[in-house]
């Protein structure tokens, strides 16, 4: 695998000559302003604690105040005597909030299949996680958990070995199942930059000798499942080398990402997968909508997509779970519902 910049500038060069449904959609466009620079003029290496990293792709509980100013509220909260320490550092980082993700995910677990209690997240690219009971977790490692318990209720000792993404971010779902099974590949379709940094951040995991990065994959006329598993632990494609991909994936995700994309390319997409997808698909997206953009630029869709149209799409399958208020998030005024849904092949 090659550096960071690397894999980056080849991503970002194809992506010109890509067909529409391949590029990014407005709600990304506006991302694309923030996220490159961030990754050149502050590193790779802390991509974790870059604002538009925030926005994007890496969900954190701490407060807006705590990320601007942390480098000053940390040594006066130190001064504090330890009770009232305590109170401002959950104030200002909502560590109670993570604890009660945490809690969720363990009262919602269940025997069998993967094996979760491997899973630790590592620490590297920086930024915000928690320990609890030894192991650490971020906000989208807690969320990738406590969707996988739903799968695991409704699939009984389901240990997927191979497993295909669209929209991934930096590679969450892929470190938790790697981690999990030893024999299993991940493949991550994503969008430059996002795409580079999943390729840099897997590599740093696993071993950059484990991950096909694009600038091996750019050439291949086919990317056949088959001849990658074995050799590679995980594979970060961009979305225009999608119809190259061939073989059967035993479980496809898709986590708040076809939210964020217009109707057709939604559609498409799922054209796509759908024949490659031989057992089940674990899908969190909104039931209500992404925000609605204006006019072209500013952050939002242009014509939102909503679960229940991702579930129509899929008309090789049945859902068989759906839930937003333990395994998704249901907000107490009803304004937010992302729920996760478990669809298995007829």
């Amino acid at each position: 695998m090659s550096d960071a910049s690397d894999i980056l500038q080849p991503m970002l060069d194809d992506m010109e000559a890509a067909p529409a449904l391949y590029k990014p959609t407005n709600f990304w466009q506006s991302g694309l302003a923030g996220i490159v620079p961030d990754l050149k003029e502050r590193g790779i290496e802390s991509f974790r604690t870059h604002p538009s990293a925030h926005f994007f792709y890496v969900p954190v509980y701490h407060s807006k105040t705590y990320s601007r100013w942390d480098h000053i509220l940390d040594p006066i909260i130190a001064r504090l005597p330890e009770r009232k320490a305590r109170r401002w550092r959950t104030r200002l980082t909502h560590s109670d909030r993570a604890r009660a993700d945490y809690r969720l995910y363990r009262a919602s677990a269940v025997a069998g299949g993967l094996d979760l209690d491997r899973v630790s997240e590592s620490a590297i690219g920086g930024g915000e996680r928690f320990t609890f009971d030894g192991r650490s977790y971020s906000r989208s490692m807690l969320n990738y958990l406590r969707s996988l318990n739903l799968l695991k209720r409704a699939v009984p000792d389901l240990r997927p070995q191979s497993c295909l993404e669209i929209g991934g971010g930096y590679g969450t779902l892929g470190e938790i199942l790697l981690k999990a099974e030893d024999e299993a590949i991940y493949v991550n379709v994503d969008i430059p930059p996002v795409a580079a940094v999943s390729t840099w951040y897997l590599g740093e995991v696993f071993g950059r000798d484990k991950v096909l990065a694009y600038p091996d994959s750019r050439a291949m006329e086919t990317i056949d499942l088959a001849a990658l598993k074995g050799k590679y632990r995980a594979v970060v494609l961009c979305p225009w080398q999608l119809p190259k991909l061939t073989g059967r994936f035993d479980l496809f995700a898709n986590f708040m990402s076809f939210q964020e994309m217009e109707p057709d390319v939604v559609t498409n997409y799922i054209n796509l997968v759908q024949p490659l997808t031989g057992g089940h698909a674990l899908i969190r997206n909104s039931a209500l909508g992404k925000k609605t953009a204006t006019k072209a630029g500013e952050v939002g869709v242009f014509e939102q997509v909503v679960s229940e149209f991702i579930a129509s799409r899929f008309d090789e399958f049945d859902v068989v779970a759906r839930d937003s208020f333990v395994h998704g998030e249901l907000s107490e005024d009803g304004r937010y519902q992302s729920e996760v849904m478990v669809l298995s092949r007829r």
